[in-house]
């Protein structure tokens, strides 16, 4: 999305054409040449940090985002595309900030509630990440990735029963995820046979037990 207002300007719909032809670093010039004497265009901003990004200049895509925060920070796609550029700089955390602050504005994005659950994951909070990808499926039934995300995050807090079920449940929904999906899958009927085989045995022994006495 590279249109938040109905400002009208001709740079920025020459810029958005750019952008849309995938003439980012025109588009940058463009956009650069316009906010020197724009400095209060959130749009201008907004497409400056969106061309930016798509250039892999995340740092300053940051503080183009930053700039137009600065002029409106109720605006649901800023805070959502500057965590995606924190999220790939590996800032999990302040890109975990930014995606709570876009549902704050729009609690039923269910993309960034799955953005959010990722952050969690690269954080080591499984239970927080399980529980924005819970969020994530409930709002989208057939979000086929966030259905994946939920099934690895239960597989690393070793909830093997849900995770061998949310996975086969992604993969009916995209069958290109079986590849990821077989990467760890086996390990995890293999702990669940192993659980299930653990508690057999205590429930023997316990008989055996009761038995005798």
């Amino acid at each position: 999305m590279v249109t938040l207002t109905d400002e009208n300007s001709t740079v920025i719909e020459k810029a958005v054409t750019l952008i849309s032809r995938g003439l980012f670093k025109e588009a940058i010039e463009e956009l650069r040449s316009f906010l020197d004497d724009n400095p209060e265009s959130i749009e201008g901003w907004y497409n400056l940090g969106y061309a930016l990004t798509e250039t892999e200049d995340f740092e300053e895509a940051v503080k183009a985002y930053d700039e137009a925060l600065a002029i409106d920070n109720f605006i649901f796609e800023i805070w959502f595309n500057k965590g995606a550029v924190l999220y790939a700089m590996k800032d999990f955390e302040n890109a975990k900030d930014c995606y709570e602050e876009a549902l704050d504005i729009n609690p039923d994005d269910a993309e960034a509630w799955n953005n959010l659950g990722n952050c969690l994951s690269r954080l080591a909070e499984g239970p927080a990440a399980i529980e924005a990808y819970t969020r994530a499926v409930a709002l989208k039934p057939d979000y086929a990735e966030a259905f994946y995300n939920k099934a690895n995050a239960h597989f690393i807090e070793e909830q093997d029963e849900k995770a061998i079920a949310y996975a086969e449940l992604a993969v009916q929904l995209n069958p290109d995820l079986n590849n990821l999906v077989s990467q760890w899958i086996g390990v995890s009927r293999d702990r669940l046979t192993s659980k299930k085989d653990e508690e057999e045995h205590l429930k023997r022994i316990e008989s055996e037990s009761g038995k005798q006495d």
